[in-house]
């Protein structure tokens, strides 16, 4: 059944994301990126299956489409808290890459 393949593969992004999460409260962002891939492999899968669902008139039941709308809010809460732990370490990259292009600019005998 191809609903069922679809809840299995929410739960497995779920699960992925949720590893995603553990390794960004570590700042393991090398494990981040890691796992990063698997789940965009796992979209992909997401995508060809909901298709597959429209083109062949299936839809979920009641209990696969609840499951399905807590397993993405789920998704999406810790997206959302990745974002936030790695908000700090992209603002702390982005003043370093600036500050060097700044020392660039400025000749040292100016200083």
């Amino acid at each position: 059944m191809m609903s069922k393949a679809l809840i299995d593969t929410y739960e497995s992004s779920a699960k992925i994301m949720e590893q995603m999460l553990i390794a960004a409260r570590q700042s393991a962002w090398e494990k981040v990126t890691e796992l990063e891939q698997s789940y965009m492999l796992k979209i992909e899968v997401i995508k060809t299956l909901e298709q597959n669902l429209r083109l062949q008139s299936e839809t979920l039941n009641a209990e696969e489409h609840s499951r399905k709308q807590k397993l993405v809010q789920k998704i999406l809460a810790d997206d959302g808290e990745i974002r936030n732990l790695l908000y700090p370490v992209m603002h702390r990259i982005t003043d370093m890459i600036f500050d060097a292009q700044l020392h660039a600019r400025i000749p040292p005998d100016a200083i």
